[in-house]
């Protein structure tokens, strides 16, 4: 395990002791999340100007065991709190182990874990009531494009029980079958298509809907197109009646300039902007004080607001109905 420790010292703080906060991923399952999370918690702690130690545990994978083990040398090195961006399989293996110690998991919403105590926060946006958001622009006849994911297969189960008829197309790992589904433009004609996929796929299925000629209602998405590499993949025609449903709505000037220095997009990348709500809670909850962002947490679940944007020539502007 790789342990990285960064601690730092306000000479003229009021806090004499450093708070002491854990970064615990799996890097060989999160990816790049695992050193992007940690980037963003460190610029969330420099912005809040308070003595910190963060330290990243490492583990080889999420199973209980490994879990168990963070966890030992989280208590060893008398860490505070933890951030833990885990997968929803992670995130029950940490609540099931009973950890007393305050938790954020940025990554996995509650609902999506059978139990777990008041210690534990989760803040993942709600991908659910995204969908009723758009549900009111929905036909009642809808096309569901999804992938073979946890999160594209659970939107597309959600999906159709909000919609009167919906007819899923699964779409496999290259997104092959976007051109042979799409090559009966009239099964499309005045209907809701719902898309559940990640962008670059997104952006290969609304260009060809323009393509083939397929008069559909409207393109409805998630937070997974609120993304500018729509915006550079496809032509304005293919997007102008596209409604997407966006969470990262509330900034605090100070946490996103600190992590602009960083690099960190706080603006379209939702698991840093979660980590980020994560990191500052935790902090306000060692120190005592009132957070930064000021986000309601209900039942230890952060709730978002939810926005409607329609992707424009230069970028995403608020929904307007005509």
């Amino acid at each position: 395990m790789k342990t990285l420790l960064i601690t730092l010292f306000f000479t003229l703080s009021l806090w004499a002791q450093p708070i002491k906060i854990a970064l615990l991923s799996a890097p060989g399952v999160i990816g790049k999340y695992s050193s992007s999370t940690y980037s963003v918690a460190l610029a969330t702690l420099f912005s809040r100007n308070v003595p910190f130690e963060l330290i990243s545990i490492d583990m080889k994978d999420e199973s209980s065991s490994s879990i168990l083990l963070a966890l030992e040398k989280a208590k060893a090195q008398d860490v505070n709190a933890l951030l833990a961006p885990l997968t929803v399989a992670g995130a029950q293996e940490l609540v099931n182990s009973n950890p007393n110690l305050p938790i954020f998991i940025p990554t996995v919403h509650k609902r999506d874990i059978q139990s777990s105590d008041n210690a534990i926060v989760f803040g993942a946006i709600d991908y659910q009531e995204q969908i009723r958001k758009l549900q009111p622009h929905m036909t009642n006849v809808v096309a569901t494009f999804y992938d073979d994911s946890p999160i594209g297969n659970n939107l597309n189960v959600f999906t159709s029980t909000v919609v009167k008829s919906s007819t899923p197309y699964p779409i496999d790992t290259q997104g092959a079958n976007i051109v042979k589904y799409l090559g009966r433009p009239a099964a499309f004609s005045k209907k809701s298509v719902i898309v559940h996929l990640p962008i670059v796929k997104t952006s290969m299925l609304i260009a060809h809907l323009t393509f083939v000629g397929a008069h559909e209602h409207n393109i409805l998405s998630t937070q997974m197109s609120f993304d500018p590499t729509l915006i550079s993949l496809t032509q304005s025609r293919d997007r102008k009646n596209m409604i997407v449903a966006n969470s990262i709505v509330t900034q605090v000037p100070s946490i996103y300039e600190m992590n602009a220095l960083f690099n960190n997009d706080l603006t379209f990348d939702w698991i840093n902007y979660t980590t980020s709500v994560g990191a500052d809670h935790l902090i306000s909850l060692l120190i005592n004080e009132q957070r930064q962002y000021l986000l309601p947490i209900n039942d230890s679940q952060v709730i978002y607001p939810v926005e409607l944007m329609t992707p424009k020539e230069f970028g995403f502007e608020a929904f307007s109905k005509k």
